[in-house]
């Protein structure tokens, strides 16, 4: 039950991501058109534009986890015997996991700096730079999340791996 639960939260942060690329696109498409027929762009799209592409990189990180669409360099994985790299997975999963909630911890604890510290985007809106760096550690908390669904799929592999090794030692 918990699983499916993470894992939906993994679907939706997809979608808010998605929202994040449509209002990129709106507010990058604003601009061109007030600058190349008005002569005067908004002076804020560049910002929004670098606070969008955060928030689409670490909120949609959870669904790109569930859907197995990271980047895999896997010539060597595939040349492996299955029982290896069902092993693979599986320490590879687990190390992910540890430092995504380790960069969580200590992305979390930057934000909180940034706050006390009253930081500012130099930008025209002169942000609180806490606000758009709290995206950081909310999506990799999401992304940690997901993690924890993963071991726990690579774990019950790994088991059912044995498990029909077993039975099918116990018909030979």
């Amino acid at each position: 039950m918990l699983l499916r639960i993470i894992e939906t939260i993994s679907s939706w942060s997809g979608w808010f991501s998605g929202i994040g690329v449509v209002i990129m696109a709106v507010v990058i498409t604003i601009d061109v058109f007030l600058r190349y027929v008005f002569g005067k762009p908004l002076l804020f799209a560049d910002d929004i534009s670098v606070y969008c592409m955060i928030f689409i990189t670490f909120v949609g990180a959870a669904l790109t986890l569930k859907m197995k669409r990271h980047i895999m360099v896997d010539i060597l994985y595939k040349m492996l015997p299955r029982r290896a790299q069902v092993r693979m997975d599986v320490a590879t999963t687990f190390v992910g996991c540890f430092i995504i909630w380790l960069l969580t911890w200590y992305t979390t604890v930057w934000v909180l700096y940034t706050y006390q510290s009253g930081y500012t985007s130099s930008g025209i809106l002169q942000t609180p730079m806490w606000i758009p760096m709290s995206v950081v550690p909310i999506g990799l908390f999401f992304f940690g999340l997901q993690y924890i669904v993963e071991c726990v799929k690579v774990v019950r592999a790994l088991h059912a791996r044995k498990d029909n090794a077993k039975e099918g030692a116990a018909h030979a």
